[in-house]
């Protein structure tokens, strides 16, 4: 998810909602199912102030716990409330939807996280806009973090790693070179006085990542939920530092929309009330425990990898601003990073890609969060 980082909206009949089946991800986009609304608890009515118009949209998304608000408006109806058929693809990664999003292929992008990459491509003029918070460093605790710097337990159990600075001259999984995961593996080496070159860095997906920590071919990594929690189920890693506390606010990843999207300000606008919903469902049920949890548990099994119902309890669970606004400040804070290490050469202005007025006319609409 961290590794990067549509023709215009038709109008169409109302439709049912659409979501992909998530096989194993591909660079390709996997053909998409029907996925009718389920029954499951609103927040509420159908926004009144809002005039559904219809349109059928394609997104893409890699189907990560960051995408259980999307998820819950999906099964909940709040898209085709609005008007809007949403067929999500399951992809690989953010990098193989940008070029989509880039020529209108694809109207919205989940999981889109920001990385020297994507700055990159920003400022050789692809016209994208980051519209709505998808995960925010806040929320989690020391002992269930969604993402962290983990270390081989094996090390750990024979004193060789206490601290992040005793992974010196050891292999250190970033998973790639300029994404969010290097720039914390940085942060958290920073702070005790190392640098990146200070370790042997590697690049190795999540998955071959636990057994890397098992066989100890790497000695640490930047770690997200499920693996945190699986790993710590297997005796394999222990959590050296919560990489939330790193750089709390941090955006993780947002929610992007194509410019054809953007300029259709009817439904993108209604795009934004929906997902909004969702995102709030969200945090009433896993933050606030005001929803039906088990019901949420359940929508979520059906779209995400995580099929155990009980690790939904023992996993840190992501944060989202329950606003929808991205912060800005903490995206030129992470491009400063990529420029500070060489690998943006063109700095952006951001604020001509951050568009936060969607998600003010969903807030105008929802008003204010109350759990």
């Amino acid at each position: 998810m961290l590794i990067v980082a549509c023709g215009s909206p038709a109008s169409a009949p109302a439709a049912p909602t659409a979501v992909s089946k998530p096989t194993a991800a591909s660079a390709a986009p996997t053909s998409a199912a029907s996925s009718p609304a389920a029954a499951g608890p609103a927040a509420g009515a159908p926004p009144a102030a809002v005039t559904p118009v219809a349109a059928s949209l394609k997104a893409g998304s890699i189907f990560a716990l960051t995408d259980s608000p999307m998820i819950l408006a999906l099964e909940r109806g709040y898209f085709q409330e609005v008007g809007i058929n949403l067929d999500v693809q399951q992809f690989q990664s953010i990098v193989n939807m940008i070029p989509l999003l880039s020529t209108n292929q694809l109207d919205a992008a989940f999981d889109g996280a920001s990385s020297a990459g994507f700055f990159n491509a920003i400022g050789r003029g692809i016209d994208i806009k980051m519209v709505a918070n998808q995960g925010i460093a806040q929320g989690s605790s020391d002992e269930r973090p969604y993402y962290a710097i983990v270390a081989s337990k094996q090390l750990v159990d024979a004193g060789r790693v206490t601290h992040v600075a005793d992974l010196k001259g050891m292999p250190v999984n970033v998973l790639a070179e300029g994404s969010l995961a290097q720039l914390l593996v940085g942060l958290a080496l920073a702070q005790d006085g190392l640098t990146l070159a200070d370790v042997d860095q590697q690049q190795l997906a999540m998955p071959d990542t636990l057994a890397g920590l098992q066989n100890g071919s790497i000695a640490g990594s930047f770690f997200l939920e499920p693996f945190i929690t699986l790993g710590r189920q297997q005796g394999t890693l222990d959590v050296l530092v919560n990489a939330e506390k790193l750089a709390p606010g941090r955006e993780i990843t947002d929610v992007f929309y194509a410019s054809g999207l953007a300029q259709n300000r009817p439904v993108s606008n209604n795009f934004a009330v929906a997902y909004l919903r969702g995102v709030r469902d969200y945090l009433r049920t896993f933050f606030d425990n005001q929803g039906d949890r088990a019901t949420a548990v359940a929508q979520l099994i059906k779209h995400l990898p995580v099929k155990e119902p009980a690790l939904y309890d023992r996993m840190g669970l992501p944060y989202f601003n329950p606003d929808g606004h991205i912060n800005s400040a903490d995206i030129r804070a992470q491009q400063d990073w990529y420029v500070s290490q060489g690998q943006v050469q063109q700095p952006i202005d951001v604020d001509r890609v951050v568009d936060n007025s969607f998600a003010d006319y969903a807030l105008s609409v929802l008003g204010p969060y109350r759990p």
